[in-house]
């Protein structure tokens, strides 16, 4: 939840709490039912109580469309350097770019892949980073079999690079070819 939405909670709870101070003062009779229908109608009378009651229902839609949002804190888009161990010998850091080269690496050598772009996503729990793996699938080929078969891959090629196993994959056909994907030529 952002700062925008924990502001409008924190008004809206407040206004509420207030109104439940006062309706629990009207019931055990601490407030005359004099004084709290004086105001009451007074209230009902006034141009501004439509415009509390409208601001009332916006803030009740935006923190409605809280609950059902997709962000997820758990797995943020990583830019920086990964922690993979803390201890005696020091900290071991890899860069975003190298765990991206090594997955892209992995997933091109599976049979039925013509090119691979991936995503590493820091995640919470034992494994640090999560990847989600956007490919372009030769026709002829199973797009779930390739998909199983990549992810046994970048999985082995992830422990043996990094020592991280069963690190989550998610793979993503974006595209069906047959044409020939050009690739950079190496220089040996």
């Amino acid at each position: 939840m952002g700062i925008f939405r924990r502001l409008i909670l924190l008004f809206y709870v407040l206004i509420v709490l207030a109104v439940l101070v006062i309706c629990a003062g009207v019931c055990l009779d601490l407030i005359p039912s004099t004084v709290w229908q004086k105001y009451l109608n007074f209230i009902i009378a006034q141009q501004e109580s439509l415009a509390v009651l409208a601001g009332m229902a916006i803030a009740s839609l935006i923190l409605l469309t809280g609950i059902f949002s997709r962000s997820n804190k758990s797995a943020s888009l990583l830019s920086d350097d990964v922690h993979l161990e803390i201890g005696k010998p020091g900290e071991v850091k890899v860069t975003v770019p190298a765990i991206v080269g090594v997955v892209e690496r992995a997933a091109v050598t599976v049979g039925g892949v013509r090119a691979a772009e991936a995503s590493v996503y820091r995640q919470d729990g034992a494994i640090p980073i999560k990847v989600r793996l956007t490919i372009t699938l030769s026709q002829g080929f199973s797009a779930p079999r390739v998909s199983e078969n990549v992810v046994a891959i970048v999985n082995d090629a992830l422990g043996t690079a990094l020592e991280l196993d069963n690190v989550p994959v998610e793979v993503k056909v974006n595209e069906i070819t047959h044409a020939i994907v050009e690739r950079d030529k190496r220089v040996i």
